[in-house]
């Protein structure tokens, strides 16, 4: 089973990862709209899919220079 998800844990360190400041006066908004996203997305991940499912193609735009 899967860890509860801390949005207060997971902002700072997110942002950290990616370089992005956060500046303190921030983080409190920054840990509501992630706690926000994460209720909205509970039931999807609670969602099982069979293993033997296949996932879709990628899409690559070209850029036009194949011949």
């Amino acid at each position: 089973m899967a860890e509860a998800f801390d949005p207060a844990e997971y902002a700072p360190i997110a942002a950290a990862a990616i370089a992005l400041p956060l500046p303190p006066e921030d983080l409190g908004g920054v840990i509501a709209a992630f706690a926000v996203l994460a209720r909205v997305a509970a039931p999807l991940m609670a969602f099982a899919l069979p293993e033997d499912i296949v996932a879709a193609a990628v899409f690559t735009p070209d850029d036009g220079s194949a011949s």
